[in-house]
């Protein structure tokens, strides 16, 4: 025998394994992401590409920005190599990735003569070289966006396909989870998962990697370009960036604790607005409108409380930012000037290193936010990844085999059932149905009732004893076999926004248009789909809320019909309906029951006196058992709820 689950386990909340830093939250969504290695290379690879063009750029335009407002020393139609101005010379020449030793040597003899008469030609004649050097810059600023669209689209694609994939992970770990898990759950709180959360896991993806792949390319080419100038001021220039960095990560640290509560806050929101909507007929009915706002307003005060404070954070950001930027530009300049004034460099080098240093600050600038996106996405992933880690309390067991359809009888042995692991809801319930037997249980509320009805398809797990069909303890089944053979009809009919037909078929496509119909018309519903303008493709809106109660009702036994099931349950299927409804539904259950076996719950005793078997439960067990007649001559419990319902009678 299998040994039940622990009821501990069976409630404890999902989301109770440690919380892991941020940088491991973002390195399962990166272990994720090379499922897309062929669009993330590719995205790498122009990257670099946009990195190495905008070094190229850099280069182009200062050699337009010296050809143009640099006037060179000529002597004898040749450049003097004295010249301390000779700047595209000097850069190329004593710089570390080129040296004169590195031309002579190179596999192309005379390269270091041949770029002298370049430079002497282009000092010589400026006007054409800058006509060459001007169309240059315009067609690699062309070919540099061309790639950065390609670039952003590939890489934006990957967050977007890892945020789908984690909505769909999390829908399908979500449809594995009990009935215990909804109950724990709000509706709102879960939409929240699959709307707010995802999106802004989307959005911080996005911005990774977009930005963090191509931005530090960018800067490393700026700063390589800045070091070929001048190593010292470079470096100068760029030691504000650990304070900076510093101010960034505990900026981020505080960003991310403030959308984890925000995105609780959002979805204690949203599920008031969920409760409002759905029982809107009972907020106006009552006059509790503004009752209503008044909770909603509380949970947005709060809300807003959140959000306003991860506004000041990103809105410090940028001016913290450049405030300590702009500290190191003002060193900056002042040791600049001293260089100048002792003539180790000239304008031309300032303006070279200031274009080189302005630009790659941009890319830190844009890093900057990265990182507050990092952290508000990390907050939303640790909550979607809370639902895709959770493991289902109630699963199949290693060795689940197919029972067949019930034949004779389905049985409880000693049944006990919690639902918070302390207060019993039932006690040692012993119990044995027949096949084809109608089963009515009945008792005060809180008796039990419809908690055992919800063990036999196993929606709960029995803490203690067994539930059987055919004597196949009912845990050794597999789901799908177990639940083909049960049919539920619920006093709170779900129905979907789909068409009729689609709502009585429920997905199962191998039911023909004929068998619908069959369904319908046993449940007593064709009539009414008959005059609907589109018939059985009429649309339902949500909930079906476009028919009345009884349409609603008949439209769910027909789906129960369909399933030609060995076992029904009817949970309080017509305690709400008008009296003509309620004999419309009976009429199609006896019809339909006749030769199944049914457990039939109901509070209004008339709608179960024709039951095989009446099932007393009192207090979580069962109190007294037999037929409608016996159970009143016994003047027990069912006796008093006869006569709380009708009235004392005469025996």
């Amino acid at each position: 025998m299998l040994s039940p689950t622990p009821q501990s386990q069976m409630n404890s909340p999902p989301g109770d394994h440690p919380k892991g830093s941020a940088w491991s939250i973002y390195g399962r969504l990166l272990v994720h992401s090379w499922r897309y290695k062929g669009r993330l290379v590719l995205s790498l690879v122009l990257s670099l590409l946009i990195a190495a063009g905008f070094g190229t750029l850099l280069v182009s335009m200062g050699t337009v920005i010296d050809l143009t407002f640099y006037k060179p020393v000529i002597e004898n139609g040749a450049l003097k190599k004295e010249d301390p101005k000779d700047k595209i010379i000097r850069n190329i020449r004593e710089s570390n990735a080129w040296t004169e030793e590195h031309l002579h040597w190179t596999a192309a003899p005379g390269l270091d003569t041949w770029f002298d008469d370049l430079v002497v030609d282009m000092r010589q004649e400026p006007l054409p070289w800058l006509k060459v050097l001007s169309a240059l810059v315009v067609l690699l600023s062309l070919l540099i966006n061309i790639a950065r669209y390609f670039q952003e689209y590939l890489a934006g694609a990957v967050g977007a396909n890892i945020s789908t994939d984690l909505a769909e992970a999390m829908y399908e770990n979500l449809m594995r989870q009990p009935v215990a898990f909804f109950e724990r759950h709000t509706s709102g709180e879960i939409l929240a998962r699959f709307t707010n959360d995802i999106f802004m896991v989307n959005r911080g993806l996005a911005g990774v990697f977009v930005k963090l792949m191509r931005e530090p390319f960018k800067a490393v080419a700026f700063v390589a370009f800045a070091l070929s100038v001048d190593v010292w001021l470079t470096l100068v220039g760029f030691c504000v960036l650990p304070p900076v960095a510093y101010a960034l990560v505990r900026i981020g640290q505080k960003m991310r604790r403030s959308v984890r509560r925000s995105l609780q806050k959002i979805a204690s929101m949203a599920s008031v607005v969920n409760e409002t909507i759905s029982g809107i007929m009972i907020v106006k009915g009552y006059n509790m409108e503004d009752y209503e706002t008044g909770r909603v307003r509380t949970e947005i005060t709060r809300l807003r409380r959140f959000l306003l404070q991860m506004v000041r954070l990103d809105a410090a950001t940028g001016p913290v930012t450049e405030f300590l930027l702009l500290i190191g530009i003002v060193v900056f300049v002042l040791l600049s000037a001293q260089r100048v004034v002792s003539g180790q460099l000239d304008y031309g080098d300032i303006i070279m290193l200031f274009g080189a240093l302005a630009m790659s600050l941009d890319p830190v600038r844009k890093l900057s936010s990265v990182n507050n996106m990092i952290q508000t996405s990390v907050a939303s992933a640790e909550r979607v990844f809370e639902f895709i880690d959770v493991k289902p309390t109630i699963v199949e067991a290693p060795d689940a085999i197919d029972i067949p359809p019930m034949k004779h009888t389905l049985s409880f042995e000693n049944v006990h059932f919690s639902y918070n692991g302390k207060e019993q809801v039932l006690h040692g319930v012993n119990l044995e149905i027949r096949k084809g037997e109608m089963i009515a249980l009945v008792g005060f509320s809180g008796a039990g009732k419809s908690t055992l009805a919800k063990l036999i398809p196993r929606f709960y797990e029995a803490t203690k004893g067994v539930v059987k069909i055919d004597g196949q303890d009912i845990r050794r089944a597999t789901f799908r076999s177990l639940r083909d053979q049960i049919s539920i009809v619920t006093q709170d009919t779900i129905l979907f926004a789909e068409s009729i037909r689609s709502n009585i078929a429920f997905g199962r496509s191998q039911y023909s248009d004929e068998r619908v119909r069959e369904a319908a018309r046993a449940a007593n519903a064709a009539e009414f789909i008959e005059r609907l303008p589109d018939g059985y493709d009429s649309p339902l809106g949500e909930s079906g809320g476009t028919l009345s109660g009884g349409q609603r009702q008949r439209l769910a036994i027909a789906r129960a019909i369909i399933k030609d099931p060995a076992i029904l349950i009817l949970d309080e299927a017509t305690s709400s309906l008008d009296s003509e409804s309620e004999r419309l539904i009976q009429q199609a259950l006896d019809e339909f029951i006749e030769g199944r076996t049914a457990v039939v719950i109901a509070h209004r005793l008339s709608t179960i006196q024709r039951a095989d078997r009446i099932v007393v439960l009192d207090q979580g067990r069962v109190a007294e058992q037999g037929t409608h007649q016996e159970l009143l001559r016994k003047n027990g419990i069912y006796r008093r709820l006869y006569d709380t319902q009708f009235g004392p009678q005469e025996q």
